[in-house]
């Protein structure tokens, strides 16, 4: 086995407790040695590469999944809109929480770029620490009050409302928040947000052309002002 490899399968077996995505993605409150526990639970052992699909809508649940690194996205089909983008996930975010209801997953997930997740298994959750559901319970519900729809607002509130909201969640996990890519493209992008491409092609010249953002190449973006993103938010 390669150096690299090497590398890369001791960051996949990392413990739960040694992770450094450990207090974003293990629910608050829990004892030390649940989170111990959460080892007997959870496989570190599943690599993404871009377009992977981890899994499909309608398909029946099987597992919750942590994103360790890199970015998913998460898409839904109807036979009235056909395909639509619902949001992303980024490290530290926990995955799959539309199958629990209905034990059918309600959405794709399709990874933006080489991504890592760690796999939990309910059952074998729920026997080794039956005290987590609940908090598993607060942490979708702070998931998708994280993602509550702008849909009502401008086209370039929309804009300004997504990165500002990718901005916060990278801050949240510490990486660098004025600077990231955005894999979706722009299509993607109105999808999400119930806009045209056009529209967000420029809307985003348009915050460039303001200098509140700046486009280093197709996918990178860099926040200039974010004080000013803020307050275009409050404007009517």
């Amino acid at each position: 086995m390669s150096s690299l490899a090497k590398n890369l399968f001791r960051d996949l077996t990392v413990s739960c407790s040694d992770c450094s995505l450990g207090e974003l993605c293990i629910p608050h409150g829990l004892a030390q040695q649940d989170i111990d526990r959460l080892d007997d639970s959870v496989s570190h052992t599943k690599l993404l590469h871009t377009d992977d699909i981890l899994y499909k809508q309608n398909t029946p649940f099987k597992s919750l999944y942590a994103l360790k690194s890199g970015s998913v996205k998460i898409i839904t089909k109807n036979n009235e809109t056909g395909e639509e983008i619902m949001g992303l996930y980024l490290p530290g975010e926990i995955i799959g929480f539309d199958g629990i209801a209905t034990d059918k997953y309600q959405c794709s997930i399709h990874a933006l770029e080489t991504s890592k997740v760690c796999e939990i298994d309910l059952d074998s959750l729920h026997e080794n620490i039956p005290s987590i559901f609940k908090q598993l319970l607060k942490h979708a519900s702070k998931s998708i009050n994280q993602r509550n729809s702008v849909s009502k607002a401008s086209a370039e509130k929309r804009i300004v409302a997504l990165l500002l909201d990718l901005s916060d969640r990278y801050r949240l996990r510490g990486y660098f928040y004025t600077e990231f890519n955005l894999y979706l493209s722009r299509s993607e992008i109105g999808s999400m947000l119930n806009l045209s491409s056009e529209t967000v092609s420029r809307g985003i010249r348009k915050l460039e052309r303001d200098e509140f953002i700046t486009l280093q190449n197709k996918r990178r973006i860099k926040i200039n002002d974010i004080d000013g993103l803020r307050i275009l938010m409050t404007q009517a």
